[in-house]
């Protein structure tokens, strides 16, 4: 009805106003991002409501979270597009590829971690959003974070590059593990501005 489209057409307003604003942002200057704390589940439920809008519900969108986990300090708009890059691919992996009975996984947990060339294990976040896609080909495992790679007919290929763009500002990184009928990717950050 012409309450359900004026609402589709609100998030597709502040949609384009926030891509706008990160486009700017990611375009610019490197600067000190805008930093605040939030609870990661915020965002998450946002990529996820978006996500099942966009599907029409014909994908399952199942969450884990920890409720225990602590705020984290960072973008919060930059850190919601790295998400939504990352979980926009996972729908598209089930949708695509007809996937009987698809389903896609936001969960979060605390984890040990030590960052590549530091020494000493930190509690970071761990953000996972899993699929059950026909996975991703071996030979584009390694690359998929590059810019122009995509295995994908119609895609360009920046999405995922912009992703790991935002992480690495954040202090975090990406880990991949996918295999036939199932693609886990997670989101390793810290809990404060750095680890």
């Amino acid at each position: 009805g012409a309450a359900e489209f004026q609402e589709y057409l609100s998030i597709i307003i502040s949609e384009a106003d926030r891509l706008k604003e990160l486009v700017d942002r990611l375009l610019g200057t490197p600067q000190a991002h805008d930093s605040e704390e939030f609870n990661i589940h915020l965002i998450l439920e946002r990529a996820r409501s978006l996500l099942s809008a966009e599907s029409g519900g014909t994908i399952e969108m199942h969450r884990d979270y920890d409720p225990s986990l602590p705020e984290i300090h960072a973008d919060r708009n930059q850190l919601f597009q790295a998400i939504l890059n990352i979980a926009k691919n996972a729908l598209e992996a089930v949708t695509e590829s007809n996937t009987p009975s698809p389903w896609v996984r936001f969960s979060t947990r605390a984890v040990r971690r030590a960052h590549p060339g530091s020494k000493g294990a930190h509690t970071m976040l761990r953000v996972r959003i899993e699929d059950n896609g026909p996975g991703i080909p071996d030979d584009l495992k390694d690359r998929i974070f590059f810019p122009m790679v995509s295995g994908r007919a119609q895609g360009s290929g920046i999405g995922l590059s912009i992703t790991q763009t935002i992480i690495s500002r954040h202090h975090g990184w990406i880990e991949v593990e996918s295999e036939p009928g199932h693609t886990a990717i997670d989101v390793i950050l810290p809990f404060g501005d750095t680890p």
